[in-house]
C-alpha cells in the first residue's frame, strides 16, 4: 500500500504532541498544540533547513475532538 500513501495525518488528544510515520523514502510529522503557538513547528523547520534537509508544510488544521474528561 505505501506506493499509494501520499501523506499521513494523526488524530490525537494532549497538550503538545509529535507524531512520526514513516514510509520507505520519507515520514511525516505531525504537531499537536493546544493554543495556536507556531514556534516549536518553526524551530524544528529551521533545524531541517540548517541540516539542509527539504520538507513541505501543510496547513494547520483545527482539531474538532470533544475534550476528554476521566472519572476520579
Amino acid at each position: 500500500m505505501e506506493d499509494y500513501i501520499n501523506e499521513v495525518y494523526n488524530i490525537t488528544d494532549g497538550d503538545f504532541m509529535l507524531e512520526v510515520n514513516a514510509l520507505k523514502d520519507n515520514f511525516c510529522l505531525c504537531f499537536q498544540l493546544i493554543n495556536k503557538d507556531h514556534k516549536p513547528v518553526e524551530l524544528f523547520c529551521r533545524g531541517l533547513q540548517e541540516e539542509g534537509l527539504p520538507y513541505t508544510i501543510s496547513e494547520m488544521k483545527t482539531r474538532y475532538l470533544p475534550d476528554i474528561e476521566l472519572p476520579n
